[in-house]
């Protein structure tokens, strides 16, 4: 069960992501939440902590999503497949949350969208060390360079909330799986 602070997050990436940030008000965030816009600021204080709060459990989750992939001893191609399974179907899971993190970061204050940025590109250093494993054992090709291969790969991983639906004929595991061949197989070592 959410919290009511958590239903807040959710509610408000929901609206950032389908009227943008600027075009989202705090009174069109009570009335969705059914609340009074003077109890919304007993949870909250400004629109601002809500873009930095959502930005920030989006990539959190999809770090910790990953993080988890990577424990173990596999080879790395099936560690880099495990991370590309968690980064979709956590960003599949919070869609709304992901969206507005990635188009939404240049409405932050910039000590909010530095913070965001951090750890945004600590992400990013996790996907590439990842990569440059594969491409280390052999499994991965080296005349691409890893930051290269991170870039596509996250490319093609982040489009993915934009144009997934729920009851569109795949589902998110399938989703991964399918982009873990294509990527693992077109980067693979010759």
């Amino acid at each position: 069960m959410l919290s009511r602070r958590d239903e807040i997050l959710a509610t408000a990436a929901d609206l950032f992501w389908a009227n943008g940030y600027a075009g989202t008000t705090m009174s069109e965030l009570a009335s969705a939440m059914k609340l009074r816009k003077a109890s919304l600021y007993h949870h909250i204080d400004k629109k601002e902590t809500l873009l930095y709060e959502l930005s920030l459990d989006s990539l959190q989750r999809i770090t910790a999503a990953a993080d988890e992939a990577l424990e173990g001893d596999a080879e790395p191609l099936e560690k880099l497949r495990a991370l590309i399974a968690a980064h979709v179907v956590t960003a599949l899971s919070d869609r709304s949350k992901h969206a507005t993190m990635l188009t939404e970061m240049r409405a932050l204050t910039t000590a909010q969208r530095e913070e965001i940025l951090r750890h945004r590109d600590a992400y990013d250093g996790l996907v590439e060390n990842t990569i440059a494993a594969a491409q280390r054992s052999g499994e991965l090709r080296t005349d691409i360079s890893a930051k290269l291969l991170r870039l596509a790969l996250l490319n093609m991983l982040n489009w993915t909330i934009f144009w997934f639906r729920p009851d569109g004929g795949f589902s998110a595991e399938q989703v991964a799986e399918s982009f873990a061949s294509v990527f693992t197989e077109g980067a693979k070592s010759r």
